[in-house]
């Protein structure tokens, strides 16, 4: 056991030197790269070197990165997260960093986000500069320039450019519809939502189903007429060109009969088709989404073809 306990001492030590070395490369090569002012990747260079070896010194020059890179707000906080440092470690340097912090904090722009008076957050979605804000109505801490709020309001995106200069105070009230105001009543608060009025789910594709099914009704009819009719006319024609026999018809006999079953097989293929819509239709009707109030509903829909009629049958529980 003492062992096992010193190669986990050996370990994490390695580990914790291996850390600081890699710490002090990238303070380093921060502190090279603001020499430069490449503040865009001096600043994450300081902030990853303060996650492996926290410092006063590193956060401080991390604050001073941002400052220089004009990103006030981003100073601000960086410099008081190393004033709380210096005060929780008692260090002499606390003194100084506050005097830093009262200097540039008339410079910071505030930036505070309001919603009407009385207006509910539920079904809003707020970004600023891409990040999401849940809370309204308090002053935050941001850096100078043009900043972007985007936000859905019920589904609905609007947007808002919002420009900041050093030391301003700016305060923006979001538009939310008046329909989404919260009524207040004696003893409770009532949020006020659109009625939905729109079609039930799936309401396409049941039209759609019931388009195409009638469709394929109609064909499945026409094809029946022209059963009957090309059965008529092949009957006719064995009658008056064919003594009533397939093999003694003479020409017009051949030629009337070959009609006859030239229309049938048109009318077979045509009822095919009118088959294979029906069923597409009813396939569409009944997978298409539906409420809970359609799905307590059993419905259905069939094609109902005779010899001498066509059509469709349409029940169900209502």
């Amino acid at each position: 056991m003492k062992k096992l306990a010193l190669i986990s001492l050996l370990i994490a030590g390695t580990a914790f030197a291996d850390n600081k070395d890699k710490a002090d490369a990238l303070f380093k090569h921060g502190k090279k790269l603001a020499a430069d002012k490449k503040y865009a990747e001096a600043c994450p260079a300081f902030e990853q070197s303060m996650k492996l070896d926290p410092g006063i010194g590193t956060q401080l020059n991390i604050g001073k990165c941002y400052e220089d890179w004009g990103l006030l707000g981003k100073a601000l906080v960086a410099y008081r997260a190393a004033e709380k440092m210096a005060h929780d470690a008692k260090d002499d340097r606390e003194p100084k960093i506050k005097a830093i912090i009262d200097e540039l904090d008339s410079n910071v722009p505030r930036l505070t986000i309001k919603l009407p008076k009385h207006a509910s957050s539920e079904g809003v979605v707020v970004k600023l500069d891409n990040k999401v804000i849940t809370t309204f109505g308090e002053s935050m801490i941001i850096d100078p320039g043009p900043h972007t709020i985007d936000y859905t309001v019920d589904g609905v995106k609007k947007q808002k450019t919002v420009p900041l200069e050093r030391g301003s105070d700016s305060e923006v009230t979001l538009d939310i519809p008046k329909d989404r105001v919260v009524k207040k009543h004696v003893d409770e608060q009532v949020v006020e939502k659109p009625v939905s009025t729109g079609p039930a789910p799936g309401h396409t594709q049941r039209l759609g189903g019931l388009v195409l099914g009638g469709a394929g009704v109609i064909a499945i009819g026409v094809s029946s007429l022209m059963t009957l009719s090309a059965r008529g006319q092949y009957n006719d024609a064995l009658e008056m060109y064919c003594n009533n026999a397939k093999d003694m018809c003479d020409p017009m006999g051949l030629e009337q009969t070959h009609d006859a079953r030239s229309t049938a097989n048109t009318a077979t293929i045509i009822f095919v088709g009118g088959a294979v819509a029906v069923a597409g239709g009813i396939a569409l009707y009944v997978l298409a989404p539906k409420s809970a109030e359609r799905a307590e509903q059993a419905r259905y829909i069939v094609p109902s073809v005779t010899t001498e009629s066509a059509g469709v049958v349409y029940g169900g529980r209502f």
